[in-house]
């Protein structure tokens, strides 16, 4: 018996302590810090999510992030404190500092409800807003279709586009043709 080594009390509970978080870690499918490739059935392209934690929640079948979340969509890059997305990754709920970015162009509320089958995306929140260099327009609700470049604001609108203001309770702004109606 004296081929046996005898680990002192302390070092034993803190190595069965980790092994334990690190068994719990794994089963629940969370992983902190960690970026995942998340690829949508029938898509030739990856959808890049990335998160402080990514796990998938089998009762509701989405993925739940938390934390710095970041999800690439090609040309567009959604963020956000929190964010959860349906296992074909085909709709997307976003929450906390919601920002979603194309090229030079900045969408940001509250929140975010995007929808890649209906190429479109709706902000809420106390102001909502669309900016890009020498363009600033906020409402109470904005609805960016991408497919058409059509944005429309809705509630308390202000646009300040250079040096002239708009105020109104609708406005929709045509991005291809740099055009406020």
């Amino acid at each position: 018996m004296d081929d046996y080594e005898v680990i002192p009390v302390g070092k034993g509970k803190i190595c069965l302590l980790f092994c334990l978080v690190l068994l719990i870690a794994l089963h629940t499918g969370t992983r902190p810090g960690a970026a995942q490739t998340l690829q949508a059935p029938g898509r030739s392209q990856p959808e890049a999510v990335s998160a402080d934690q990514v796990s998938y929640d089998e009762q509701t079948g989405r993925y739940v992030c938390h934390g710095n979340v970041r999800i690439d969509l090609g040309s567009r890059m959604l963020l956000a404190n929190e964010a959860q997305l349906t296992s074909n990754l085909r709709t997307i709920w976003m929450q906390g500092n919601a920002r979603l970015v194309e090229n030079e162009i900045i969408f940001s509320g509250e929140a975010i409800y995007a929808s890649l089958d209906d190429s479109r995306a709706f902000l809420f929140g106390q102001r909502c807003s669309m900016k890009r260099p020498g363009l600033s327009i906020s409402s109470d609700a904005v609805q960016y279709r991408w497919d058409d470049r059509l944005v429309l604001f809705d509630g308390h609108v202000l646009m300040v586009d250079g040096d002239q203001e708009k105020a109104c309770t609708h406005l929709e702004y045509d991005l291809e043709k740099n055009k406020a109606s």
